[in-house]
């Protein structure tokens, strides 16, 4: 069930990862949002090379 709201939220997320939430508002590049009711996904958001880069996953459950 993770690895599948995981997945559905990365896939959207590469269409418009501006549509989340700031980490830092000195840093709007680094992004967090919810996947699947239960997890958090943080990722920054290269324009240049047209990219996301997830460093950190957190699923509680």
């Amino acid at each position: 069930m993770a690895f599948d709201a995981l997945v559905e939220r990365v896939t959207k997320l590469v269409g418009a990862p501006w549509d989340t939430q700031a980490l830092d508002r000195d840093e709007p590049s680094f992004r967090q949002c919810t996947f699947g009711g239960l997890g958090l996904l943080s990722f920054h958001v290269d324009d240049a090379r047209t990219q996301i880069r997830i460093f950190d996953v957190t699923w509680v459950g």
